[in-house]
């Protein structure tokens, strides 16, 4: 919202330098994004937050100034009264279809628009100053009113106009060529203005080439109407096209404003002599117009949460400033009709702690005991795989959960096609109009944008996220593409292949005592742009719930103590495996070992017929104390006896 300084002294009594003026709407909430002198003058840009669209206007931030401090105070020169009509107000048939998409519809008739070509000077330098070019009188005027009080208006060629005006949703494909230039495709939820011939303006938006205000016109049509802000979210962005009228209409514009721009209008046009004005006339439907909100005021909530010491008559008085009608007996509170965002108790606690002025709130360091208990299973469970899949060479990625109609996205994370996705109805932009419903789709696309950028032989990517399919479910996937190894002289360029995600499944198992086949997963190859990448999505949910249940031991730490290592050598029947073997030392249960380890196979000469010689690693420690070389034999000897009686092995000196 731009702005200058001299447009903002037309409403209000400034006693401060332009600093201070800005420094009191930054520690407001109104933050100031830069100030740029003038001669004699300064322009100032300030960044609204989405729920102050009453600031969209010169008046509001005046208005809010007024609030802030009382280095502030409202001009009452500037009230304005309904002048009396210097020409016929004529008959307009309006229908309204659906009265929720126009519950308040105010028009008034102009004469005489093509015998004053100059815009008057204050108007024109207020909108230069700003950065809004100079169109022609009249559309500089509705441009300027738009700025300084935050009603959107627009204007119509009335000779152009046939038959009834209606009101009513758009068809979809239906199409409309605005003023603009450009053609529109519209869907079923665009509201649309209509004459007998078609469209005639994009509501609250823009208006339509054939019936625009040019210097022929004689004589026009002045609509300025209210459209409900859910009802308007989105419809510009859709199309592609951003106005400073749907800029206002998608945050919601104060609904008692129709008829008082009009007023403005009928005020400018007698100051200046400019053209004739009919009487306004207003067509309406109550009940679908907004229902202030009505919320008790709880003072001592107030103050507890803020942490300040102030009084109820304060806090009466901030809630004047504010413009809410507050009614003592009841302690309830009811928002003006241009503070949609003032709804509940939280909203009036937030205003309180604005206006008192976040500068004066002392700061008190909490002190809180805090015992942690045991850590939280699925934070440790999730840090522990981040760890192992960093110590592999992956990198982890953080994507929005928002994602687009791109087909690639029409899958759930088992690679099974998902079309019933939970879409935004409020969405920023095109590419954030639904919940995703996999992850793999945005981590190929952060692979895709890296090649593009600083292109490499090899990436591993992964995200552990909730996905929105039929459920919400935490997942982890990984996405690999390329060579399993940098280039270099001493490796071969072998590609990532299934077997590489069937380890890293065997690998998480094994770090927390479980099986593969405990684990829900999917592996499976993408090819996107001519490129193969290889998937894998494991269920965490699934994952930390086989944890809970596992009776083995999951978290450990590393042992202090040392090893001790015996090595045997013998000779066994070529019938016996080395599985067999592990089975029988594992029933033996040495509690103190920890490993087994083949590092020696071999048969052929020297080796009697039917035999074979083996080589095997015994590893031995205790996690309470250091083991001694002592108990280490007995175990060897333990497990020794117990390979000769069942499988009459052969030591090998």
């Amino acid at each position: 919202m731009k702005f200058t300084k001299s447009w903002l002294e037309e409403h209000t009594n400034i006693n401060t330098s332009i600093e201070e003026l800005c420094d009191d709407l930054t520690m407001a909430g109104l933050e100031v994004d830069e100030i740029t002198p003038l001669k004699n003058d300064f322009l100032i840009d300030v960044d609204l937050t989405p729920n102050r669209s009453d600031c969209l206007s010169v008046t509001g931030i005046a208005r809010e100034l007024c609030c802030i401090s009382n280095n502030y105070s409202q001009k009452k020169s500037n009230a304005i009264k309904e002048k009396s009509a210097s020409c016929e107000l004529k008959n307009l048939k309006l229908n309204i279809n659906n009265k929720k998409i126009c519950p308040r519809f105010s028009y008034m008739f102009l004469e005489n628009v093509e015998k004053n070509s100059e815009t008057p000077k204050v108007i024109a330098k207020n909108l230069k100053d700003i950065g809004i070019g100079l169109v022609n009188p009249l559309v500089d005027i509705l441009n300027y009113i738009n700025i300084d009080l935050g009603q959107p208006m627009h204007a119509y060629d009335l000779d152009k106009l046939k038959g009834e005006i209606s009101i009513r949703f758009s068809k979809s494909g239906e199409k409309f060529k605005a003023f603009d230039g450009k053609e529109y495709e519209l869907g079923e939820k665009n509201i649309v203005i209509c004459d007998e011939n078609g469209i005639i303006s994009l509501a609250g938006i823009i208006g339509a080439e054939h019936c625009a205000i040019s210097s022929s016109t004689k004589n026009a049509l002045i609509e300025s109407a209210f459209f409900p802000p859910n009802l308007m979210a989105n419809k510009a962005r859709e199309l592609k096209l951003q106005t400073e009228s749907s800029q206002r209409f998608e945050r919601g514009v104060d609904f008692d404003l129709p008829k008082n721009a009009l007023i403005l209008l009928q005020n400018i046009i007698s100051k200046y002599s400019l053209y004739k004005f009919s009487d306004i006339e207003v067509y309406e439907d109550k009940n679908h117009l907004p229902i202030p909100h009505e919320v008790e005021i709880d003072f001592e909530k107030i103050r507890k949460v803020l942490g300040i010491d102030i009084s109820n008559k304060e806090i009466e008085t901030i809630l004047s400033s504010l413009g809410c009608n507050y009614d003592k007996k009841s302690r309830k509170a009811r928002n003006p009709s241009y503070r949609f965002d003032l709804e509940i108790h939280s909203d009036y606690v937030e205003e309180v702690g604005r206006l008192f002025g976040y500068d004066n709130i002392p700061i008190i360091s909490e002190k809180i005991d805090l015992k942690v208990n045991k850590n939280y299973l699925p934070i440790s469970v999730t840090n522990q795989i981040k760890d192992y899949l960093y110590k592999s060479s992956f990198s982890e990625c953080i994507n929005y959960s928002f994602t687009n109609e791109e087909t690639s996205e029409d899958f759930d994370w088992k690679n099974v096609p998902y079309i019933h996705h939970k879409k935004i109805s409020n969405f920023m932009s095109s590419n954030q109009i639904k919940l995703r419903s996999n992850i793999s789709t945005s981590l190929i696309k952060n692979i895709e944008h890296n090649i593009n950028m600083n292109p490499r032989d090899s990436y591993r990517f992964f995200e552990i996220s909730k996905i929105y399919g039929n459920s919400c479910e935490n997942i982890l996937t990984c996405v690999v593409y390329g060579n399993k190894f940098d280039e270099s002289w001493m490796s071969n360029k072998d590609k990532f292949d299934r077997y590489d995600m069937i380890s890293i499944v065997e690998d998480i198992s094994n770090i927390f005592g479980l099986k593969k086949d405990d684990i829900l997963y999917e592996i499976y190859h993408i090819s996107r742009n001519e490129r193969e990448y290889i998937v894998l999505s494991i269920s965490m949910d699934e994952f930390i719930e086989k944890i809970k249940n596992n009776s083995q031991e999951r978290f450990r730490n590393f042992v202090k103590f040392p090893n001790i290592r015996r090595d045997l050598s013998f000779l066994i029947d070529t019938s016996v495996s080395y599985k067999e073997i592990c089975k029988l030392v594992e029933e033996i249960n040495v509690h103190s070992l920890k490993k087994i380890l083949l590092f020696d196979l071999y048969e052929g000469k020297g080796i009697p017929d039917g035999k074979k010689s083996l080589g095997v690693g015994f590893i031995f420690q205790d996690e309470r104390k250091t083991l001694t070389h002592e108990v280490a034999d007995r175990n060897i000897e333990k497990i020794l006896n117990n390979l000769i009686e069942k499988f009459n092995i052969e030591l090998r000196k």
